[in-house]
């Protein structure tokens, strides 16, 4: 939608409209794209379970174990990327 906006701007700025028209139509885009990315990003926080395979319960219990709760917890949100920094941190304290 935005990117529609931004070409009516050119169209009209080049079909000799007067100037207030094109800049409007740069002030929609500019609208438009921010509800859209707005949209998207609350689409995307979506929280996912946490579940780790065998071989990532290991390396997360060996970390632990060497006294590298935050290592372990970091590397437990690289692995669940759909879940939310908390889900993970509490799933991590639980092995």
């Amino acid at each position: 939608m935005a990117a529609l906006f931004c070409v009516v701007a050119l169209i009209t700025r080049f079909a000799g409209s007067p100037v207030i028209v094109p800049i409007l139509s740069i002030i929609i885009a500019a609208i438009a794209l921010v509800v859209g990315m707005r949209s998207r990003a609350a689409g995307l926080t979506v929280d996912q379970p946490v579940v780790f395979t065998a071989d990532q319960v290991k390396k997360i219990q060996e970390l632990k174990s060497q006294g590298q709760e935050g290592s372990a917890i970091r590397q437990a949100q690289l692995w669940s990327r759909g879940a939310s920094a908390e889900a993970v941190a509490e799933a991590v304290r639980k092995l």
